[in-house]
């Protein structure tokens, strides 16, 4: 019974969203609490701050009491003296209002209004006030008017400062440093973050599990033997980079499958051929020594007869020569010698197939600019080569032409291999034979026996490479034959 776990969709949105709301979630929690530490720590401050500005208005109220106090005492004192008793015009005023402080101005006022002295000095600064006190002098009517300079701001700081009081008790209530409506705000960006959290992570966990579930699925279907299958997933994300990835795999495998399917339909057909040649050998030479016999035996005088008994010597024998060139055929097929691979120069490989005369003029090389080692068996690889440049050549000739065959190489370090070309000038491949043309006993020449290509891939797959026709038709007009080998540099060596 398959365990009952959570789909990845529902894991990768509840992820998403617990990123998303925890970190905001603990941002509101420590806000919080930082709000409410700092508004104790304000309502602390204020409360201490209270008394201090409560004695600060008890001292500003002294003060305005004192000074009050000493105006009337600086003008019940000068109403006293003599000189401003007597009314005295040429009094220096100016002296009075030097000695005594905070006086500005200083007036001897008669019984019928009329001013007999004064004296004043100017207003100390728009910050200051004149403070008028009158005093009476004797009996007759007489006043001393004095103008004291005093603070204009007095009353105005004493209304900030209770305002301050006010303000500072309402601050030392208050529990927290956030209002309501931050809170509440802060509330509403939680939800909205967790739903577009939520609505995001349902939308990025179905774009990721869909391609997961793609990849999920080719590879049951390939357990299943849909071999075929392949992933289809585009974009350049490491997903679509992954299901390219399996997609080569699975290319490779079938590759691969083909090739051990196309070794052992091959070791079949080594048994047999070996089978063969043996059971076909056998009774060759018995058969060819018992016609000629027949045919040496007769003695006869009928033209007739003896004409059709060489006929027919002639007919068996060049029939037993043809099953002789099969039964050799066979035994080249069931005893192809073991793959002895060693670091070759390719060029050099190459070029010994111009020893053979009928090679010589046909074959054109295009070389690369750097010379090429391969890690292969030279003798086999000579003969895959030789095979495929003599059905280049025949090729060529039944088209018409002269049947040169082009050979040409390229090394690909990225990959690990060599190619090697081989592109004729004749008609190509048919597609009916395309398919079928590296089975054994397929051919589409006359004398013929179809194991040609058949042994010629087979060495090549021994060696960890392959022959293949290519798709399309070589630059010549003809076919192109492509072998693909393992790539060793000068370098490298074999213990």
């Amino acid at each position: 019974m398959r365990d009952q776990r959570l789909p990845l969709q529902l894991k990768l949105t509840v992820a998403l969203v617990l990123i998303v709301i925890t970190p905001l979630a603990a941002s509101a929690y420590l806000i919080d609490q930082l709000g409410k530490a700092a508004a104790n720590v304000a309502a602390g401050e204020a409360s201490s701050r209270i008394s201090t500005m409560e004695n600060a208005i008890g001292t500003y109220g002294d003060l305005v009491e004192l000074t009050k106090r000493l105006h009337t005492e600086i003008a019940g004192r000068l109403a006293q003296r003599p000189d401003f008793l007597a009314l005295d015009p040429t009094v220096n005023l100016a002296k009075v209002i030097t000695d005594e402080p905070g006086l500005r101005a200083i007036a001897l006022v008669g019984p019928d209004g009329r001013v007999v002295a004064e004296a004043e000095t100017p207003p100390p600064g728009p910050a200051w006030r004149d403070k008028v006190v009158e005093q009476p002098l004797g009996a007759a009517g007489a006043t001393l008017r004095l103008t004291f300079a005093v603070s204009a701001t007095v009353n105005d700081d004493l209304r900030h400062l209770k305002d301050s009081i006010d303000a500072a008790r309402t601050f030392s209530q208050i529990r927290t440093a956030l209002p309501d409506s931050y809170r509440t705000a802060f509330l509403v960006l939680l939800g909205v973050a967790g739903f577009a959290a939520a609505g995001f992570g349902i939308w990025a966990s179905s774009f990721v599990t869909r391609r997961i579930t793609a990849l999920v699925s080719t590879a049951r279907k390939v357990s299943d033997g849909q071999l075929d299958a392949r992933v289809e997933l585009r974009g350049h994300d490491e997903l679509a980079e992954l299901g390219r990835a399996v997609n080569t795999m699975l290319d490779d495998l079938d590759q691969t499958r083909a090739q051990l399917a196309y070794l052992q339909r091959m070791g079949v057909w080594q048994d047999v051929a070996r089978r063969l040649a043996h059971e076909i050998k056998n009774p060759l030479t018995p058969i060819q020594l018992a016609v000629q016999q027949c045919v040496s035996s007769y003695k006869g005088d009928d033209p007739r007869f003896a004409r059709l008994l060489v006929d027919t010597g002639e007919i068996v024998e060049e029939e037993i020569a043809g099953l002789r060139r099969l039964v050799d055929t066979f035994r080249t097929l069931g005893a192809l010698p073991k793959v002895e691979k060693a670091p070759i120069e390719l060029a050099e490989a190459i070029l010994e197939l111009r020893l053979d005369p009928t090679m010589a003029a046909r074959v054109i090389l295009q070389p690369p600019d750097q010379p090429v080692t391969v890690r292969a068996d030279k003798l086999l690889l000579k003969r895959v080569l030789a095979n495929l440049v003599e059905n280049g050549i025949h090729a060529g000739e039944e088209a018409g032409t002269a049947g040169e065959v082009v050979i040409g190489w390229t090394a690909d370090p990225g990959h690990g291999v060599v190619t090697i070309t081989v592109d004729d000038h004749g008609k190509g491949v048919t597609d009916a034979s395309r398919d079928k043309i590296f089975e054994p006993y397929v051919t589409t020449k006359a004398a013929g026996t179809g194991l040609g290509l058949a042994i010629a891939r087979k060495i090549a797959l021994e060696h960890g490479g392959d022959l293949v026709l290519a798709a399309d038709r070589a630059p010549t007009g003809g076919a192109r034959f492509v072998v693909s080998l393992p790539l060793r540099g000068p370098e490298s060596s074999i213990s």
